[in-house]
């Protein structure tokens, strides 16, 4: 089930889940590709998996470096979680191809969300620490351009 509420139109949709990511990394890179053309969101995707330029942050700031090439503005270089999107990304692009849709598309909705949370228990001598193991889950959905 998707959160997207599509208007009876063809879309080539695209989910991936239980990713061992951070979710908040994730959250921002579909940020920053939200009402984008495929062509700018996978070439902004390939730069940011290899380190090449940050991605912005507007939601999970605290504490957050600055970048230049930002204009100031907080950023990072979560290369991890831009590999899982990318994936996405391009597994939507395939759905849309598949449904007869040209290669002029717009990503309408890119979302994550926090899935599942494991509670995990690491024995040391006589205490033990607890610490949780998260998953994420990402949506993408694109749609043709008018």
């Amino acid at each position: 089930m998707y959160s997207y509420k599509s208007d009876n139109s063809i879309v080539g949709k695209a989910r991936l889940e239980d990713i061992d990511a951070s979710f908040k990394d994730i959250v921002e890179v579909c940020a920053n590709i939200k009402g984008k053309n495929s062509f700018d969101a996978l070439s902004l995707l390939e730069k940011a998996v290899i380190g090449e330029i940050p991605i912005l942050y507007k939601k999970y700031i605290t504490k957050l470096a600055h970048r230049k090439e930002l204009g100031g503005k907080p950023g990072r270089y979560p290369k991890k979680a831009a590999k899982f999107v990318l994936e996405t990304l391009k597994s939507a692009l395939a759905s849309a191809r598949a449904k007869g849709l040209s290669d002029d598309l717009i990503i309408v909705h890119a979302a994550a969300n926090k899935k599942n949370i494991f509670p995990r228990l690491a024995p040391k001598g006589g205490k033990r620490s607890r610490s949780y193991y998260e998953t994420a889950r990402i949506e993408i959905i694109v749609k043709e351009s008018i």
